[in-house]
């Protein structure tokens, strides 16, 4: 910052306390301060700012310093946001501080934006202060509690709603199956009490996939391999896929690919193995014909620069899932599977979500879908030469 810049800065009297009052010290006080500070002139133009504030906006300060504030902003804030809010606040002069969130310049960032005006001995205004604290993180922290909050309600609708629901759901079950034992083999009427038999018995399997979803689970993270934890649910997999295709005529290949590197880092293996069981079944049941499965374990960087991500893909040739359903899969009971309980996607979120990493997904109607798991990676994994690969 340039000795000119410094001194365009509200001049103030000596403290009488020794406390320096200098523009360099105006400076040293702004640097000192976590949030982003910036001064700006009556005209809207930036007087000095300090290095968090250059970060915010991501731009050098030589480039911020003596510039119009919406010139700097419409630079680097596609939605001018900011400089909306510095005209608005510098039209009030009422001597009240603006403060009002904001979003900034990367994807889903949130800004905590607030102005004051600085006003010299005989009340008029000489300069506005505004101050940006990046509340991302913050803001992401309230949503998760929501969330969880949001979902520990639902478990005690769902436990108590399957409570009330089981019971006379056994004594409907009980008195169909001896319907069904009064009627001979021939009886056109035994057919219908076996399809209401069949009902009875996927409500009632809903019901207790309710009760184990209503209790969160307990995870046990410990070192294991990704690549045999996939493996031995690809094996499943394949075995059901067979199976299927016996049944309905049709053939259906599970494909498995690796890195030839084994993945070992800290997880819950068999809440692993369970989520991706959940989408190997989906991509399964996602087939009318003949098709095929691909799962894939990969390792790469994270696109933020922040460190390494495992990522496990299922990819199906399947029919595909509606654009206006991509939103809903997640939700629980909304299923595209006229058999299917709708728990199954949620569950699978939730176990990428405890392992602080997340679910993506891709479709497109007639020519299938994706579902990807990205998982962060240790910082140190442990190396472990007797790891089977696969």
């Amino acid at each position: 910052m340039t000795t000119n810049e410094e001194s365009s800065l509200p001049a103030h009297p000596a403290s009488q306390t020794g406390i320096d009052t200098s523009p360099g010290a105006w400076r040293t006080l702004i640097e000192a301060i976590e949030d982003g500070v910036c001064v700006q002139s009556p005209d809207s133009r930036i007087v000095c700012a300090n290095s968090a504030f250059a970060d915010i906006i991501g731009a050098p300060l030589e480039q911020i310093v003596g510039r119009a504030c919406a010139e700097v902003f419409n630079c680097a804030n596609e939605a001018g946001a900011i400089p909306q809010f510095c005209a608005r606040a510098s039209i009030d002069e009422t001597g009240c501080a603006a403060c009002e969130e904001i979003r900034g310049k990367q994807p889903g960032q949130r800004l905590r934006s607030r102005m004051s005006p600085v006003r010299d001995d005989s009340g008029k205004i000489v300069a506005y202060l505004l101050m940006v604290r990046d509340i991302t993180e913050t803001v992401a922290h309230e949503r998760e509690i929501n969330r969880r909050q949001q979902a520990a309600r639902f478990g005690e609708l769902a436990a108590s709603l399957a409570h009330e629901v089981k019971n006379p759901l056994a004594g409907i079950q009980g008195a169909v199956d001896i319907l069904i034992q009064r009627r001979n083999p021939n009886d056109p009427e035994r057919k219908l009490l076996e399809s209401v038999r069949g009902e009875v018995g996927r409500i009632d399997a809903i019901v207790q996939s309710m009760l184990n979803r209503a209790q969160p689970p307990v995870f046990n993270f410990q070192h294991a391999s990704v690549n045999e934890a996939i493996h031995r649910v690809v094996t499943l997999a394949r075995y059901q896929a067979a199976k299927a295709g016996s049944t309905q005529g049709r053939q259906i290949k599970v494909e498995f690919a690796a890195d030839p590197s084994p993945v070992v880092m800290k997880i819950d293996a068999a809440q692993i193995e369970d989520a991706v069981h959940g989408m190997l079944t989906n991509a399964i049941e996602a087939i009318d014909g003949d098709g095929a499965v691909a799962v894939r374990l990969s390792e790469c960087d994270i696109d933020n620069g922040t460190g390494r991500e495992v990522v496990i893909e299922v990819e199906d040739n399947g029919r595909g899932i509606p654009e206006e359903d991509l939103s809903r899969i997640f939700s629980p009971f909304f299923s595209t599977n006229p058999n299917g309980s709708g728990l199954g996607l949620p569950a699978v979120r939730r176990v990428a979500r405890a392992h602080g990493g997340r679910v993506e997904v891709t479709s497109a109607p007639g020519r299938g879908s994706t579902f990807t798991i990205r998982l962060p990676r240790e910082s140190a994994a442990i190396e472990n030469k007797n790891i089977r690969r696969v």
